[in-house]
């Protein structure tokens, strides 16, 4: 099976799924074969999102990265025939990103292999900001696969609305079985707040967050705040702001490092201004943290059971108010952090492999 999409160095929940599939169980039955789709990474870039994001890392690297996708779409048939592949499995997300996808989809039909396509990214926001043609486009990209994997239930239903009249299967991502590590999380006087920034800052709300950090700043709350993935100039602008209330400010960094400080933190920020189904929440929550969220893509389906603080989109009042009172509740913290804790086990292991063992095996029957 090809698996096409982000590899490393590229990191994201894409990666992260595809990266946990090759190493599931699923090994066995099944041969992976990964194809990259990454391009060079944007450096010191905090609005990666829409379609503006591709001229936003320097000239150098717009042609490097056409140069480095137009390889990627040659070398794609003669990959499939000569790896003699059975199923493709494409990711897919949103703006060009969607678009380059539904090139692998046509040439693996017209190569006549059974395609599967994986959506995620902020799927919906895409497809509401695009006019009416374009929407047109689109579903019939979403009729051309044999199947669609959808993240949530709740991407199911929009991709159903957008276009798509055939076979959906709901395949939300999973944590790992080592990611319930047994650990006993310190206490402290202070309460601790972890926010991964990354290249789509903006859009997971690192606005909405400093305005937060600055608006508890001095005002004696016990709330501390660790940033990670933070690139250097906004890490210029943060240090030039003097808040005392920040603990640590790190740059990008690996994935082993990202679970290390969930464990030394008491709670996730997740303010987004779209996702569609966000590892760090899920990953968070295994790690027992509670969680401060915005009810956008699949967060609401997530969170359903608690786990989290719910706040509104673009509020960064609401968001210092939902923090205090975290900051100030222990036993809430340790509360939501023991339901998100149960809501991953139950729903967002291994467990439901076996469903996309079950969709595989249907396809290449078909």
């Amino acid at each position: 099976m090809l698996l096409v999409g982000p590899m490393p160095p590229t990191k994201g929940g894409a990666t992260t799924f595809t990266l946990n599939l090759m190493a599931s169980q699923l090994r066995h039955d099944f041969e992976f074969v990964p194809f990259t789709t990454s391009r060079p990474p944007k450096r010191d870039v905090i609005d990666n999102w829409g379609y503006g994001s591709i001229l936003r890392g320097g000239v150098g690297r717009v042609v490097l990265g056409a140069l480095i996708t137009l390889w990627h779409i040659a070398t794609f048939p003669f990959a499939v025939v000569i790896r003699r592949i059975d199923l493709v499995q494409v990711q897919a997300s949103d703006y060009q990103a969607f678009w380059e996808s539904a090139l692998y989809v046509l040439m693996a039909r017209i190569l006549r292999r059974p395609v599967a396509l994986r959506i995620g990214g902020a799927f919906d926001l895409f497809h509401q900001s695009s006019p009416p043609l374009v929407r047109r486009w689109i579903g019939a990209v979403l009729r051309l696969p044999e199947t669609v994997f959808a993240q949530s239930e709740i991407a199911r239903d929009f991709i159903r609305r957008a276009g798509r009249n055939g076979s959906i299967v709901v395949l939300p991502n999973w944590v790992k079985k080592s990611d319930f590590k047994a650990f006993e999380r310190a206490a402290a006087p202070e309460a601790k707040f972890l926010f991964i920034a990354g290249i789509e800052a903006r859009r997971k709300g690192v606005e909405e967050v400093l305005a937060a950090i600055r608006q508890l700043n001095g005002s004696g709350s016990p709330a501390r705040f660790h940033l990670l993935a933070v690139t250097p100039s906004l890490m210029e602008q943060i240090d030039a702001l003097g808040l005392s209330n920040i603990l640590a400010i790190e740059g990008p960094v690996g994935h082993d490092r990202v679970l290390a400080v969930m464990r030394e933190c008491d709670a996730l920020l997740l303010p987004s201004r779209g996702e569609g189904f966000p590892n760090s929440l899920i990953e968070a929550m295994a790690a027992g943290m509670a969680a401060v969220v915005t009810p956008v893509g699949a967060v609401p389906e997530i969170v359903a059971d608690g786990g989290a603080l719910v706040v509104p989109v673009g509020d960064g009042a609401a968001l210092a108010q939902a923090v205090e009172r975290l900051a100030l509740d222990g036993e809430l913290r340790h509360r939501l952090g023991r339901q998100g804790r149960e809501i991953v086990r139950s729903r967002y292991t291994a467990a439901m492999l076996p469903r996309l063992s079950e969709a595989y095996a249907h396809m290449l029957t078909r």
